[in-house]
């Protein structure tokens, strides 16, 4: 094996002794002729050769275990699920032409993952980290209006910012036909690969990346634009089919991404924060201006609370006629030290129990010091028992780096009382998959649901894709509409960021329901997948623990953990990419067998070497199943610390 090949230890499931997948006719892939000294290797990724004076130019790189020699490698877009294709290729000698704007990405990979093992907490910016593992020495970069030249072709750039912030696609002019290279901009006639990758602030509407709702979609529906306007005559995209009706294919696209995106927008819960100003700036970057949005009526709003509901910042805390507490959630110091003045002025006697809604660290930041100051019981569903003790075995938004116990480990529908109150827990995935609902009975009095962040008088806080929001019936928001309907019809509904409690009426229930209905249907449209939540959930495969630590020589322990959104069972085959020198002790089973709509998972344990100095380190694992070959598709971190 070469230097340069033995960098990437590469391990089927099938065979701790095979170097690749097992024998499969996409092993081989075809080579497909577009125009004489054109070719794309149509495979993971399509590889698309351009044969000149004896030598080889490569847009995207080439997807064959042993791939031909080629001069110049000419990316699109930073990500590691593509540019794996060219990796070699550079390694092997190849130039490497990348975005300017990208280029930080490929040449300083080792830094994002340096810095990211600690910004990973109480990160909002929310973008994906499908980012290279190891560099890629950067020859040139290019950005729109640029000409390439390569013996004697003319490459013309386009900045075309849409599935990554600084994407550009590539026009050459070859015996007539115009051929446009366009990344993961498009894939498949008006089809896009997914949605969570283009999560995203919108400065102008003063949204950061949290809150923006597959924000770069204006951006990628500008960039189509841009494109057809250079009427090219064939698409040959990074993934997926080459394109021969191109302006048809990508005026699909645009209809499809609007009317998903006025879907979104009549529900959106951040109606009620931003008002009609943020809405209409939105609107604008996506919709035209004929567009009708059809908005879901504002929910009635009930204030002031129950004199028995204190608003504490964005807590509340629930005081029982003996002063003693029940708070629903702790994000802040600021919370802390409103206890503390309550205690101390007589209103509060003690604090017994503590529910949490959800993990993020907005509710969860202060809750050990709650527990530590208080002496409380925490109360969570056992959906969410691990991510509030081990939050740093996640990656997902606004992590906390503070684990806490949940001494009250109740099932989702469990019922108990206390002093004056009937409560009950329910699992509530609602704005992310990772939450929970606290509905309160006063005796005598009215019943108050406590919902997190999952609704607001506007509608449905679905706005983070990347919160794993699920949108299949008896899932996510179907789930949480159901249950408002059978558990707690005519409640108040508590959302803490919202001052006034609210409550919705039938009708409007009836209406997100229908409306999530629709959505599911576009998304069908719209994503390449047999279930769309392959789309929406980044998560599906995901690594468990995300990060963890190992001395030098010794041994960690994953889980490498599947989400099988499909309607049918599909069997996993995966492969690692571990760094140089390390090595895969064990993984089981050989092939993941995994039932409909369910998760199952791979058993991996991984040694680092003896001589393996302190410092984070990536490995990714490649899957595949069904038609879908998807490399270096999730990342898990392992750092080396040092002996005590």
């Amino acid at each position: 094996m070469s230097r340069a090949a033995s960098r990437i230890l590469l391990i089927t499931l099938a065979s701790l002794l095979a170097p690749a997948f097992p024998a499969h006719p996409r092993e081989a892939p075809a080579l497909e002729e577009i125009t004489p000294g054109l070719k794309v290797v149509r495979g993971a990724v399509n590889g698309a050769l351009l044969e000149r004076n004896g030598k080889l130019l490569a847009f995207y790189g080439d997807p064959r275990d042993q791939p031909s020699a080629v001069d110049t490698v000419l990316f699109t877009h930073h990500r590691r699920d593509v540019a794996w294709a060219g990796r070699g290729l550079v390694s092997a000698g190849a130039k490497a032409v990348v975005p300017q704007a990208e280029a930080a990405s490929f040449a300083e990979a080792p830094k994002f993952w340096a810095e990211f093992a600690h910004k990973r907490f109480h990160d909002y910016a929310q973008q994906t980290t499908k980012l290279l593992s190891e560099p890629i020495p950067v020859t040139q970069s290019v950005r729109g209006g640029d000409t390439f030249d390569w013996q004697g072709i003319s490459v013309r750039v386009l900045d075309t910012p849409g599935y990554t912030r600084g994407a550009v696609t590539y026009l050459v002019e070859l015996d007539g036909r115009r051929i446009a290279f366009t990344g993961d901009l498009i894939y498949g006639d008006g089809r896009v690969l997914d949605l969570y990758s283009l999560q995203d602030a919108i400065a102008d509407a003063k949204i950061g990346g949290y809150h923006g709702y597959a924000a770069r979609l204006g951006d990628l529906l500008a960039s189509l634009r841009q494109v057809a306007a250079q009427q090219p005559d064939l698409l040959v995209p990074a993934r997926g089919p080459l394109l021969r009706n191109p302006g048809e294919a990508m005026a699909n696209l645009i209809a499809k991404a609007q009317a998903l995106y006025a879907n979104y927008l009549s529900i959106d819960a951040l109606r009620w924060y931003f008002h009609e100003e943020h809405m209409r700036a939105k609107a604008k970057r996506v919709l035209p201006s004929s567009a009708k949005v059809e908005w879901l009526p504002i929910a009635e709003t009930v204030a002031p609370l129950p004199a028995w509901i204190l608003p504490v910042d964005n807590a509340r805390l629930i005081l029982s006629a003996d002063k003693s507490g029940f708070l629903v959630d702790c994000g802040s110091q600021r919370i802390l030290d409103e206890l503390q003045k309550l205690r101390d002025s007589g209103k509060l006697a003690s604090i017994e129990h503590a529910f949490i809604t959800h993990y993020h660290d907005d509710h969860t930041d202060q809750a050990p010091k709650l527990v530590e100051r208080f002496g409380c019981t925490v109360h969570a569903s056992r959906q969410n028992w691990d991510i509030l003790e081990n939050p740093g075995a996640y990656r997902l938004p606004c992590l906390t780096a503070n684990p806490l116990h949940v001494s009250g480990r109740a099932e989702s529908g469990g019922r108990w009382r206390w002093k004056e109150f009937e409560l009950a827990l329910y699992y509530f995935p609602g704005q992310t998959l990772y939450h929970d609902a606290l509905l309160v009975k006063k005796d005598g009095g009215e019943q108050v649901f406590f919902i997190g962040d999952s609704f607001t008088p506007t509608g449905i806080d679905d706005y983070c894709l990347l919160n794993r929001n699920f949108v299949r019936e008896g899932t996510g928001y179907f789930h949480c509409l159901e249950l408002l309907k059978q558990v707690a019809p005519g409640a108040l509904l508590i959302n803490q960021h919202v001052p006034p409690a609210f409550r919705f009426t039938s009708a409007q229930i009836d209406q997100m329901t229908e409306t999530l209905r629709k959505r599911v249907s576009l998304l069908q449209s719209l994503l390449p997948w047999d279930d769309p939540n392959f789309g929406l959930d980044e998560g599906w495969a995901r690594f468990h623990p995300y990060a963890s630590a190992v001395r030098a020589g010794e041994q960690a322990k994953l889980s490498l953990r599947i989400m099988n959104h499909s309607p049918a069972a599909q069997t996993f085959e995966a492969r690692l990419r571990l760094p140089a020198d390390w090595r895969l002790r064990a993984m089981t089973p050989a092939r993941l067998r995994v039932p409909a709509r369910t998760e199952g998972a791979l058993q991996v344990q991984i040694e680092a070497p003896k001589n393996a100095t302190p410092g984070p380190r990536v490995l990714t694992a490649d899957l595949r199943w069904d038609e879908w070959d998807l490399r270096e598709w999730t990342e898990a971190m392992v750092t080396v610390v040092e002996a005590e």
